[in-house]
Parts: C-alpha cells; sequence; structure tokens
C-alpha cells in the first residue's frame, strides 16, 4: 500500500513539475513578474505597493493552478502531500516550485522579484552599451566611493534602464515594418519600369507598321 501511495505521489510531482516547465504556466508568470519587478530594491523597508503586487501574484497563481489541478484530476490534498513530499525537497524541485511557493511567502516572492528587476536591468545596460559603445563613469570606474552626483546618476539611469528594453525592442519593430514597406514600395516600381518597357515596344511595332510599304522593304 505504501508503495502505491508514494507512485501516486510521484506521479502527482512529476505532473506538477511538467506543468510548471511549460507555456501555460512559465509564460503568464514571466509576464507578470517582469512588468511588476522593476519597484523591487533590496532594502529591508517593504512597501505597501509590495503587498499589494504579491496578492495580485497570489491570486494569478491560484487561478493557474486550480485550472490545471482541475483538469488533470488532482485534488488539493494531493497537492498538498506533493509540495511536502521528499521529492519535492530536492534541490531541482525547489527550483522549479519556487515560483508556487512565492505565492504564499512574501519573503521568496520578493528575493524573486528583486532578482528578475536585477537581471533586467544588466540586460538593459548591455543594450545600452551595445548601442552607445560606452557605459557612464558610475559603472566603469571601479570607485568604491560614490559621489552625491554619481547616486544621482546612476538614480537616473536606473530609470532609463527600466523603460529601455521596451524602447528597444520597439525600435527594432519600427526598422522591421519599415523594412517590410520598403521592399513594398520598391516591388511596384520594378513592374511599372517593366510595364513601361513592354509599352514603349508595343508603340515601336505599331510605329513600323504604320510606315509606307516602300520604306519597310527597302
Amino acid at each position: 500500500m505504501a508503495t502505491e501511495e508514494e507512485d501516486e505521489v510521484e506521479w502527482v510531482v512529476d505532473s506538477i513539475a511538467g506543468f510548471l516547465r511549460g507555456p501555460d504556466w512559465s509564460i503568464p508568470i514571466l509576464d507578470f513578474v517582469e512588468q511588476k519587478c522593476e519597484v523591487f530594491d533590496d532594502e529591508e523597508e517593504n512597501k505597501l505597493t509590495y503587498t499589494e503586487i504579491h496578492q495580485e501574484y497570489k491570486e494569478l497563481v491560484e487561478k493557474l493552478l486550480e485550472s490545471y489541478l482541475k483538469e488533470i484530476g488532482i485534488n488539493e490534498d494531493q497537492f498538498q502531500e506533493a509540495c511536502t513530499s521528499p521529492l519535492a525537497k530536492t534541490h531541482t524541485s525547489q527550483a522549479i516550485l519556487q515560483p508556487v511557493l512565492a505565492a504564499e511567502d512574501f519573503t521568496i516572492f520578493k528575493a524573486m522579484m528583486v532578482q528578475k528587476n536585477v537581471e533586467m536591468q544588466l540586460q538593459a545596460i548591455r543594450i545600452i552599451q551595445e548601442r552607445n559603445g560606452v557605459l557612464p563613469d558610475c559603472l566603469t570606474d571601479g570607485s568604491d566611493v560614490v559621489s552625491d552626483f554619481e547616486q544621482e546618476e546612476m538614480k537616473i539611469l536606473r530609470e532609463v534602464l527600466r523603460k529601455s528594453k521596451e524602447e528597444y525592442d520597439q525600435e527594432e519593430e519600427r526598422k522591421r515594418k519599415k523594412q517590410l514597406s520598403e521592399a513594398k514600395t520598391e516591388e511596384p516600381t520594378v513592374h511599372s519600369s517593366e510595364a513601361a518597357i513592354m509599352n514603349n515596344s508595343q508603340e515601336d511595332g505599331e510605329h513600323f507598321a504604320a510606315l509606307p510599304s516602300e520604306i519597310q522593304g527597302s
């Protein structure tokens, strides 16, 4: 009997892990985290906004999980048993379950949001470096002491970084649309040139046919 119970728990854990790796879970969760993480920092003080965002996240997680568990036929007791089983305590399982645990544990949630914010800022820094070829002095001088001016510069930069990725994506999309538009514009021009050549050829033929027969025969 114990073996059957263990097999059932293992099946539930594997099923949940498969769902958490899939797009039905990962896409809405990632979208939420990326959109909301910009207000999170690693300061000890927790803002009211953090609590409000955590509540929104909890509702999203519950909605996604309830839909999947109902579809697959796993009840709440089976789910709770699977989450507390030794199979769910491994390093790999903990990493997969982190977004689920974050819904109930604010500390885990905040750490996850801060980490994503840092990742997105680093990505934005790389984009800025690709655009400009250099980074601001306050990011490259290696000094341990940051002046008031540099602190203000960093504050402004953080605001820029939060928007940089979105602006970069929009610019790339504009370039792509412009290229498509130019390609469509050039195509009729080519056809028009070909039509003009054919039209001129026809006119020459008609002109030749209209010449007196004695000139044509000469």
